[in-house]
């Protein structure tokens, strides 16, 4: 059974270090529960039931073993939540109505969800705040692509706050929760180290990934009807015009692909390293298009194209049927960040659980494993010739994989990939077409929440002209404060990017925000100025947080804070005033922390 609780507004003036994710094309902004805390109560939330591990431990050891279903790192309630059942309402001064429900799941390390009915008004905005304070958000009516539905990504932590806002005299539109995800398996990596996929698996960062940049760029990890990871690629079609048709398996399928969420360029840095790589380059949503068990192929668009920030690459394909002299395979295994394998012999035919296949008899450098379902074999003319179905392989028994075989699925892709011929090579929509193109595409130090008087930014500039950058200038500047221009020097080849830092800049209390433009490349006329700026938000303000708590009489496992979502608190001493001491106790050493006992009842205030 659900039980409700209350969930505090994150004051403004709280010092929470949030760094926000411009996840899923979404629109930007900062949510109400940041930057107008003290006109809002606390809201009441659903607290999920507990997860019984045992019995889903024991489901997982014999589902690992299987590439031919998605890998599942998730329970998904089934709920029924609205603005009409659920939540608080509250009215601001100037007449923003603003609805905000919290989700708990005991011990979750991550929560996503899916609004099964998304048909807001002009001017209405969702976020989804963790509980450290970092959003995701604004989506709009600008996110719903005719399907009135969105899936959204996983969120870290046991419990989230969900925002819809209202501007005055918008209609309530419809937004319906019928599934909210439990993420048990941290294959986001928000708790444990990177790396949960096999040893012999190698990074695509690595110098024998670096022939493959191009086809690397393609391929995207799927989180599929909420809990489960499956890999696929963005694949050319014969006009060459970057639609974003997207090739996986047939078996991933599973609920309805418009609340999928695909993630590009997952992936470390450093080859012999799992560092976690953007976790926010992020689309929501797909069509199906075709899909055949006798291949087990599925081709979708996406509602959106990625956008050039993202850097994607539309592979190519071959239809011919030739077996491949060599082949490679690019994929999440285990939900792990972006691997590379390579097989340096012949495939051969096969029939897999009737499907018609390529067979990899032996993986020579790297395997797949559960969550690379779907992922493109490549042939070694860098061709897409199948995707994952299943198979024995993994690092200790590296032999029988089986991909659907692109040549038999095609007579059911052909109406959207057209008829030009056996192959198609890839297609990169950002190769350069203008002399002149330099390009803002990233700015960090400068965004959520921050106690500091200063701050250090710095700017990413791409060149995206065909012509090498020796000069640019860089202009900043911050609301209510300072402003500079920087001058640039160099050598920066076509495609290339360097990170330029600002130094040091005195931030102003507010509500705030960073711009940076990038002018005069090569001391000329850029000829792309719609990519020339960048923007940032950063809140500040003093370092006091204020939470009130209307306490329950479910004492069970309920708590607010832990050294995860409060470490910026563990040096604070905290001040508490309560009208009612029974139960609450706070331990300093773990930062603020509150826990109350069966029949404790009350207000309890902290600053």
């Amino acid at each position: 059974m659900n039980r409700t609780f209350l969930i505090p507004t994150l004051a403004t003036a709280a010092c929470f270090f949030a760094l926000r994710s411009n996840a899923q094309i979404d629109q930007g902004g900062i949510p109400y529960s940041q930057s107008r805390a003290d006109e809002l109560p606390m809201a009441a939330g659903v607290h999920l039931p507990e997860l019984d591990m045992a019995t889903l431990a024991a489901q997982d050891a014999v589902n690992d073993l299987n590439k031919s279903i998605p890998y599942r790192f998730g329970y998904n309630h089934q709920v029924d939540l609205s603005p009409s059942n659920s939540g608080t309402w509250t009215t601001l001064s100037d007449g923003t109505r603003v609805w905000r429900l919290g989700i708990a799941c005991p011990e979750a390390i991550s929560i996503n969800f899916e609004f099964d009915s998304f048909d807001i008004p002009d001017g209405a905005k969702v976020f989804v705040i963790d509980p450290s304070g970092r959003h995701i958000g604004a989506f709009t009516n600008a996110n719903d692509h005719g399907e009135h539905v969105l899936g959204v990504q996983p969120v870290r932590g046991p419990y989230i706050t969900i925002e819809y806002s209202l501007p005055v005299g918008a209609a309530l539109g419809r937004l319906h929760i019928n599934q909210v995800t439990h993420g048990y398996r941290d294959v986001f990596k928000y708790a444990r180290g990177l790396g949960d996929s096999g040893s012999c698996n190698n990074n695509v960062v690595c110098p024998e990934g670096d022939p493959w940049d191009q086809q690397i760029r393609s391929v995207a990890m799927i989180v599929v009807s909420g809990s489960g990871i499956c890999t696929g690629t963005l694949i050319n079609n014969c006009a060459n015009n970057g639609v974003p048709y997207f090739l996986t398996a047939n078996h991933c399928l599973g609920g309805s692909v418009a609340t999928w969420v695909f993630r590009f360029n997952w992936e470390s840095s450093i080859c012999n390293q799992n560092l976690n790589g953007p976790t926010n380059q992020t689309v929501s949503g797909a069509t199906l298009l075709a899909s055949s068990a006798g291949s087990d192929v599925a081709l979708l668009q996406l509602n959106s194209a990625p956008p050039a920030g993202y850097n994607v690459y539309y592979s190519g394909w071959d239809r011919s049927g030739t077996a491949p002299t060599a082949s490679t395979c690019i994929h999440h295994p285990a939900g792990d960040i972006k691997k590379i394998s390579f097989d340096v012999n012949a495939a051969t035919t096969a029939t897999y659980g009737s499907a018609a296949c390529w067979r990899i008899a032996t993986w020579e450098d790297g395997t797949t494993e559960p969550g690379s379902s779907g992922s493109g074999l490549w042939d070694q003319n860098k061709r897409l010739i199948g995707q994952l179905y299943g198979g024995e392989a993994n690092c200790s028994n590296n032999v029988n994989d089986y991909f659907g075989r692109f040549a038999v699925s095609y007579s059911s892709l052909q109406t959207w990939l057209g008829s030009c011929g056996n192959t198609v090579n890839g297609y990169d929509p950002n190769t350069p077409t203008l002399t002149l193109d330099a390009q803002v595409t990233g700015i960090t130090g400068a965004s959520g929440n921050s106690c500091a008087s200063l701050i250090t930014p710095s700017v990413t500039v791409r060149n995206g002209g065909t012509t090498a950058l020796t000069t640019f200038q860089l202009a900043w500047s911050i609301t209510g404060g300072g402003s500079g221009n920087i001058p640039w020097s160099g050598n920066l080849a076509s495609g290339a990017s360097v990170v330029v830092p600002v130094g040091s800049v005195p931030l102003p209390a507010g509500y705030l925000t960073f711009t940076a433009t990038v002018n005069a490349p090569n001391g000329g006329v850029d000829q792309a100025l719609a990519n020339n700026s960048a923007t940032s938000n950063i809140t500040t303000g003093p370092n006091t947080l204020t939470l009130q708590l209307n306490l329950d009489r479910y004492g069970s496992g309920d708590h607010l804070g832990d050294p995860e979502r409060f470490e910026h608190l563990r040096q604070w001493r905290p001040i508490y005033h309560t009208s009612n001491e029974r139960g609450v106790s706070a331990a300093t050493h773990r930062g603020l922390h509150s826990r109350w006992l069966p029949r404790a009842s009350g207000v309890r205030q902290f600053r």
